[in-house]
């Protein structure tokens, strides 16, 4: 099967579109510029679980190695300890999300490529095939990021938005 990647450029373009959809809808997601062309988008929340107020960070950054998003993120809780791989699983309930490794949602700890801090990521090994897919699918003027962020957020059951399929 063909893969199907996109360039920084668009990439870049693609996460705007974002953070502008993201700013009218009151969604909280931040544009980070990290360097003339190194952008990502960054989304902190706060919620209770088992009786304690956690801190979820999460980083859309493009891979340069495999050339599409990719999706990485932490939790922490309120006394500053980040979340550990089980926990990190419990809390997404991965154990119960239909097909989790059949669909290339893999996740693993590693160091976040700009931050050098140890994050969590799904693993961007399927991404380039799922995208081409998609590809064959849908019209050439979609938002390739903001798909794959619905596909990738939809298998963790994190709420995003429909009005982002909105133009």
């Amino acid at each position: 099967m063909m893969s199907s990647t996109i360039p920084r450029s668009v990439f870049n373009d693609n996460i705007r579109e974002v953070y502008s959809k993201s700013s009218k809808l009151g969604d909280n997601w931040n544009l980070i510029v990290f360097d003339k062309n190194i952008i990502y988008l960054e989304k902190k929340e706060q919620q209770m679980y088992q009786n304690e107020i956690i801190t979820i960070v999460y980083h859309i950054i493009y891979s340069e190695s495999y050339a599409v998003p990719v999706l990485y993120l932490n939790i922490s809780k309120s006394n500053g300890s980040i979340f550990k791989y089980d926990e990190i699983y419990s809390f997404y309930n991965l154990n119960q999300v239909s097909n989790y490794q059949e669909s290339g949602l893999i996740l693993t700890q590693q160091e976040h490529p700009l931050l050098f801090k140890p994050f969590y990521f799904m693993h961007p090994c399927k991404t380039s095939q799922w995208m081409n897919e998609t590809k064959l699918s849908t019209c050439q003027s979609i938002n390739f990021t903001l798909k794959w962020l619905s596909f990738v957020f939809s298998a963790l059951r994190i709420p995003l938005d429909i009005k982002y399929a909105l133009d």
